[in-house]
């Protein structure tokens, strides 16, 4: 029996995808519905490879898994879908790479006052600002999936120690100096000159770095955000920044997205902002859709798919690696 297969994704993948899809795997049924015939298409497909509101899923009765494109899981994992014991798999392992080339750019873009440099190019100055070495520094990471372990890696490179924390203590590379568990998050804080929020967005992290664990950090950390914005309370962070503690801090994310024109936090000194880019890059279309074929034919062959997820947890388990 052939197994149909919907497609649906934001921004939307190309013609030469789907006809890689189908070359690779012909023994299925791809199906790429607009938004207005997406809903009767799932009614009778067995899975769903792309991101979507997840109200869609709730009369899409023969489904049996969803492999979504994004990393984060908290718009998906509703409990309408959580009940129906689907599959579920992300895509985290084909983001890291890049996501973590965002952090790495904020960070050095804070550490070396870049923002202030772009300010004085329009305006044709010539002064030093605010410098800072990363070298003999401590990084502290806030989860150590594929995109913290990276970091990480890159952080010993430029001479740093690294030090992490991790709910699920998946195993210490060679690079990082400590790993901690999550209930050790204010020492890590504590010691960190950079931090990054690399941890999984739950009910558990909302606004897990609130304003007495920024208060808790040195007075010229770097607080980088490259998970989800509600993992770091804005209002908070906002007025850390306004009253001179922290070096700066570096945000992917944001609790409303698109940020409004008129949130205070385009204005907030030593904040930069990106407009949530971390994962997108001119190969995320092509390297999407090779994972998923790799995903795709684990699954017809009956094996465990990569990326499961938790779906109590809202994340898959790391593992050692």
């Amino acid at each position: 029996m052939t197994v149909k297969i919907v497609v649906s994704d934001i921004p939307a993948f190309e013609e030469r995808h789907y006809d890689l899809l189908r070359r690779e795997v012909p023994t299925v049924t791809v199906a790429t519905p607009s938004n207005e015939d997406l809903a009767t298409e799932l009614a009778d497909a067995e899975v769903f490879f792309g991101y979507h509101e997840p109200q869609v899923f709730r009369e899409a009765t023969k489904l049996k898994w969803i492999q979504t494109s994004s990393a984060g899981l908290d718009a998906i994992l509703i409990p309408e879908v959580v009940e129906r014991n689907l599959l579920v798999s992300n895509a985290s392992a084909v983001h890291a790479a890049a996501v973590v080339e965002q952090a790495w750019a904020l960070t050095t873009a804070i550490s070396r006052d870049m923002s202030t440099y772009f300010r004085q190019q329009i305006e044709h100055v010539w002064e030093w600002g605010r410098l800072y070495d990363l070298d003999g520094a401590t990084a502290g990471i806030i989860g150590l999936g594929g995109i913290g372990r990276r970091y990480a890696k890159i952080a010993e490179a430029f001479g740093m120690r690294v030090i992490a924390v991790d709910a699920h203590q998946p195993g210490q590379p060679e690079w990082v100096s400590e790993l901690w568990s999550i209930d050790r998050l204010d020492d890590l804080l504590a010691e960190s000159d950079v931090v990054l929020v690399a941890c999984p967005y739950t009910a558990e992290t909302h606004h897990l770095i609130n304003a007495d664990r920024l208060a808790a950090m040195k007075a010229d950390a770097i607080l980088i955000n490259i998970a989800r914005g509600s993992i770091v309370d804005e209002p908070a962070l906002a007025k850390t920044l306004q009253e001179g503690h922290l070096m700066g801090a570096g945000i992917d994310v944001c609790e409303e997205e698109p940020l409004p024109a008129e949130s205070p936090l385009w204005d907030v000194p030593r904040l930069i902002i990106t407009p949530h880019v971390a994962g997108h890059t001119s190969k995320r279309k092509q390297r999407l859709m090779e994972f998923f074929i790799k995903n795709l034919r684990r699954y017809l062959r009956g094996e465990a798919v990569e990326n499961l997820v938790d779906q109590r947890k809202g994340y898959p388990i790391p593992t050692a690696n």
